[in-house]
């Protein structure tokens, strides 16, 4: 087949993935400027699985059983306690869809029909006007109003956290430096801590820090479409080879609806802020001041090992951007029984969107997140 037919296809796959994508049900319970906290909801009307109390109404998403409660969990509703509601935080360039790739392929629907209420936050789409935004607003102002949107909506102090990539550090950065002990568990997905171990993307980072100032002030943010092309290169002939493989799987629907969402979420990358992406290479690629503690948010200091709830991290076993050695870094910062490594196949992408990704990531998360510290 030639390239002009295979593009032809991936075109297909994208057309047929497009309706699909991000389709779970969501109701928006707090905005701020750009970014928006919405919570998943019930598509089907179906009472099976709903959550009383403050959280009535929330149910798992249409088609997605409700998981039946084990004994000793749940929330602090009355005398009852079930699962702490779960707020999911995607990196920094990354729109939520990535947790909601297909109605049958959904880590969204998973949790819900876990019966776990489920949050997405959305971080928006940052332009010209958000130059200035830096790790530090994300970290100190987003995440703890976020949180606090959630657990007003839910009525309950007690949260949990979920983040894929730079957003399972900011679940964590959150939690310590605020010393927020209703923080229940959390949960991280491709989440670089030691920034020394991730190979070439590393070495990259670290050089460029300081080096590209004068062009990221020019351009004010980074566009979506350069860190697209850096995946694509990252990647090279899985990419080719997975393009090529099209015609052999052309009758195959839910095979192209599956490669038609990872094409558009890796297309539909975002602008990074210029001012938080030179303190992503300066202070946490080139000093990886996440790893020895000396981060600092103005006179704020960030120390993981403050971390006091339990946490469960997924290291891909083939993630050329989040290595093994980067992600199992982070037991280094907090005791054997507060954290658990966990493997799961595929690189950055195919841990949290790949085939594996439902046995592998999103049912474990699950069980973990709907156990009861201390119940």
């Amino acid at each position: 087949m030639s390239w002009h037919e295979a593009w032809g296809l991936r075109n297909r796959a994208r057309a047929l993935a497009k309706a699909g994508i991000d389709a779970t049900p969501k109701e928006e319970v707090h905005r701020e400027g750009k970014w928006v906290v919405r919570v998943v909801v019930g598509g089907d009307g179906g009472e099976e699985g709903a959550v009383s109390g403050p959280n009535r109404g929330l149910q798992p998403a249409a088609g997605i059983p409700a998981a039946p409660r084990p004994e000793g969990r749940g929330s602090d509703v009355g005398d009852v306690r079930r699962p702490a509601p779960v707020l999911l935080v995607p990196p920094l360039m990354v729109r939520p869809m990535v947790f909601d790739l297909q109605p049958d392929h959904s880590f969204v629907r998973t949790l819900a029909g876990a019966g776990l209420p489920t949050y997405v936050l959305d971080l928006g789409v940052p332009d010209q006007t958000d130059q200035g935004m830096r790790l530090d607003d994300y970290v100190l102002g987003v995440m703890p109003a976020a949180v606090d949107a959630v657990r007003r909506h839910a009525g309950t102090e007690r949260i949990s956290l979920v983040g894929y990539c730079l957003g399972g550090l900011f679940c964590l950065l959150h939690t310590a430096a605020h010393a927020d002990r209703n923080v229940e568990r959390i949960v991280t997905i491709a989440t670089p801590i030691d920034f020394s171990k991730m190979g070439f993307v590393g070495l990259l980072g670290a050089a460029a820090a300081g080096r590209v100032d004068p062009l990221i002030d020019a351009m004010g943010v980074i566009p979506g479409w350069m860190a697209t092309a850096g995946f694509q290169l990252l990647s090279g002939r899985r990419t080719v080879a997975r393009l090529f493989e099209l015609p052999s799987r052309e009758a195959d629907e839910a095979y192209l609806r599956s490669y038609g969402s990872i094409s558009r979420w890796l297309s539909g990358l975002v602008p990074y802020p210029g001012e938080a992406f030179k303190q992503l290479l300066r202070d946490v690629m080139r000093r990886n001041q996440v790893h020895s503690s000396w981060l600092t948010f103005g006179e704020r200091r960030v120390d993981l090992g403050t971390v006091g709830c339990p946490v469960l991290a997924f290291a891909g076993d083939t993630d050329a951007i989040a290595p093994v050695a980067s992600v199992v870094a982070l037991r280094e910062h907090l005791p054997p029984g507060r954290v658990s490594v966990r493997m799961a196949p595929g690189g950055h992408v195919g841990i949290l969107g790949g085939p594996g990704a439902p046995e592998a990531v999103w049912r474990p998360a699950a069980e973990f997140l709907s156990t009861v510290s201390g119940a």
